[in-house]
């Protein structure tokens, strides 16, 4: 077996392996797909900072779906480097409020100050994000900053942030029309789940408490939201 071929299948297993642990470790298979009313009024903006390349393709694996699916518009951003495409997704934020009346941000990245760049773009552009959802370790105190801005809700995480797993229910959850405050309990509550159980299977090493001390998502805002709540 060539090492390419083997390369691929290994690609393809992993991504089987991930959607069995959404589905049967996490809150089951959502059989009700279908789109929430209000799509053509929302879009989305997604960024994933400069990381290892397998990193990049799960993210965006997972994610872009999604957003194509439930949004009206949407952009994914996958930086080369630290600072990296600020000119692009800057604009392409601009352009997206612009025309939608409901936008809403995923900042998949480590610790990050993406707010520096929205904070570039008018007073009166800002008012139209909905909600932000930032992946980074100690950037759950933004918050406050992002809502003086204009965003109705943001959600964060405290410390060195085990996020991956809380970002899969949040948005499983926000997509298929349940509440943000439903989705953060349902994220935070598997994530709580997983941490348990690794550390029955590191036999005790990996402490289950710091990483919920660590990670566990906290909100700002409205989370009273659902995903068809768009000004008209």
């Amino acid at each position: 077996m060539s090492k390419r071929y083997a390369a691929a299948i290994a690609v393809i297993l992993a991504g089987c392996a991930y959607a069995l642990v959404v589905v049967v470790v996490g809150d089951g298979i959502f059989w009700d797909t279908s789109v929430p009313p209000g799509r053509e009024h929302r879009a989305a903006l997604a960024i994933r900072d400069n990381v290892t390349p397998f990193q990049k393709w799960g993210t965006k694996l997972f994610t872009w779906g999604y957003l194509k699916r439930y949004y009206g518009a949407a952009w994914y951003f996958t930086q080369a480097k630290k600072g990296d495409l600020e000119d692009e997704f800057v604009a392409c934020l601009d352009e997206a409020l612009d025309r939608y009346p409901a936008v809403d941000l995923y900042l998949l990245a480590h610790t990050n100050e993406y707010v520096d760049w929205v904070a570039q773009l008018p007073v009166e552009r800002r008012q139209r994000i909905r909600f932000v959802y930032n992946t980074g370790c100690h950037n759950l105190p933004q918050g406050p900053r992002w809502l003086e801005l204009g965003a109705d809700a943001y959600i964060g995480h405290p410390g060195v942030s085990s996020s991956s797993v809380f970002y899969c229910f949040l948005l499983r959850r926000w997509t298929r029309g349940g509440t943000l405050d439903d989705a953060i309990t349902a994220g935070n509550a598997v994530a709580d789940k997983t941490f348990r159980q690794y550390e029955l299977l590191t036999m005790g090493r990996a402490k289950a408490d710091w990483f919920i001390q660590e990670s566990t998502a906290s909100s700002f805002g409205d989370t009273r939201l659902r995903i068809e709540d768009c000004p008209q």
